[in-house]
């Protein structure tokens, strides 16, 4: 009878090995890096507690349990679902208190209760209390999205592919119409 060889050493075994370890690594370092283990999860799906809208230096208040709110509740999830882009563009004092009083900035400000959190490759807007977008205005052209956290404003902000869908929402609604 013949004898059982050993199993030899596999280079691909060895190769796919060294490569599932190198991403579980990988994996595991983003997710301690940026507080989310689901920061690979492009959908964003929080509701807030509370939308106002700076509609041209009109200050107006959307409220829970309309057609209105869940209209626009749904329009900023589907537009913050997907890749985002982070940078350096930060809001700052000053501009968070223009976008609250502006006559030529339409801005929509959501509250959440409890913070919400959007998912990403990088440490920021992890639980944000309030999102400002801002659609008409200062940093509007590049879809910013910015985070405040308490009373403490995120560092930069993520951008959108686009904020059409938020404006639509508030024209179809009839809350502010784009100048």
């Amino acid at each position: 009878m013949p004898e059982a060889r050993p199993n030899s050493p596999s280079v691909l075994k060895a190769g796919i090995s060294g490569v599932v370890i190198f991403g579980l690594i990988a994996f595991a370092v983003v997710a301690l890096n940026t507080d989310d283990i689901l920061w690979f999860w492009p959908v964003f799906n929080d509701t807030p507690v509370q939308i106002e809208v700076n509609c041209y230096g009109k200050n107006m208040q959307v409220e829970p349990g309309t057609n209105a709110f869940t209209a626009v509740s749904a329009a900023v999830n589907s537009s913050l679902t997907g890749v985002k882009r982070w940078d350096e563009t930060t809001m700052s004092q000053t501009t968070y208190h223009d976008y609250q009083t502006s006559s030529t900035s339409m801005v929509l400000m959501l509250h959440y209760d409890p913070p919400a959190t959007v998912h990403s490759q990088y440490a920021f807007m992890k639980s944000v209390n309030w999102l400002v977008i801002p659609l008409v205005g200062r940093h509007a052209s590049t879809n910013p999205v910015f985070g405040v956290e308490g009373n403490y404003i995120d560092p930069g902000s993520y951008h959108m592919n686009n904020t059409i869908p938020i404006v639509n929402a508030l024209q179809e609604q009839g809350i502010c119409t784009k100048q």
